[in-house]
């Protein structure tokens, strides 16, 4: 398999930071907020390869850094040091090192998100299909009618009432918003794409549907995922390898059967337990 993406020591830490920041925080002191400076240390020295195809989920309890993890690499929040890089055929892109532009291009064109919550993901002043012509035209997509034809192909693809096409984002369920930011990340077709919490504060019946579709849309399409979540159900449907976070830190990495089934870590097995 080719590798699509390269991250190495990605640090994030809101605040001044001080000398004692990394020692009087993480998983043995039971915080990420340094007790001498007020700083909060989010994510620090976070590194994993991923590859063409495949789905990689980070898992943790809120404030484990994992959302934080997955908004540098998609722009959203600047890293305090780290690098990145992402490959695409015969290209690979220093992400940290890229001007904005550069940066906007590959949100545009090479990569995805789905945000928990969709109010970050839409645009609710243009209608579902709206939404989806405005990712087209910022990939340089500009004929109406096959912009229309795509957005209904997509919407339909997510199985979305195609009907409503023309309504806006604030009429519709949140399970109906999440296949609209679907429908709308995979406009052009990106080679990565990152799930962040997509799943909570959906029905269990809704959440069961939107899985389906994302697991059948990867398998389709072969893109990598990078899928963010607390729900351990989420991350054995979805993923063939885990990344297991607490207090901005990697507690445990590995394959997903293994770390489901035989978790080394203290913490990784307290989460496995209360799941049980």
């Amino acid at each position: 398999m080719n590798k699509i993406l390269q991250v190495r020591d990605l640090t994030k830490i809101y605040g001044s930071g001080c000398p004692k920041c990394l020692s009087s925080t993480g998983p043995e002191t039971n915080t990420n907020i340094c007790p001498y400076c007020g700083s909060i240390v989010a994510a620090l020295d976070i590194s994993f390869d991923l590859y063409q195809g495949e789905i990689l989920g980070i898992m943790g309890e809120s404030g484990s850094g994992k959302s934080t993890l997955v908004k540098m690499l998609y722009f959203d929040q600047i890293p305090t040091q780290g690098s990145a890089k992402f490959f695409d055929k015969d290209r690979n892109f220093d992400l940290f090192a890229l001007n904005p532009a550069q940066a906007r291009w590959l949100k545009n064109h090479k990569f995805g998100m789905v945000y928990q919550n969709p109010h970050l993901g839409l645009n609710f002043h243009v209608s579902a299909g709206g939404n989806i012509a405005e990712r087209l035209l910022m990939s340089d997509v500009l004929d109406y009618r096959e912009i229309r034809q795509r957005s209904q192909k997509l919407l339909t693809r997510t199985e979305f009432l195609i009907e409503r096409i023309d309504e806006l984002p604030k009429n519709f369920s949140g399970g109906m918003q999440q296949r609209v930011q679907i429908a709308r990340a995979l406009a052009t077709e990106p080679p990565l794409l990152f799930l962040d919490e997509v799943t909570t504060g959906l029905d269990l019946s809704v959440q069961a549907k939107i899985l389906d579709l994302i697991l059948e849309l990867q398998q389709k399409l072969r893109i990598a995922m990078i899928v963010v979540t607390h729900d351990l159900g989420v991350i054995r449907l979805l993923s063939s390898r885990t990344i297991v976070m607490k207090y901005g830190r990697i507690v445990e990495s590995g394959l997903t059967d293994q770390i489901l089934e035989d978790p080394q870590h203290s913490y990784t097995q307290q989460l496995v337990t209360s799941a049980l």
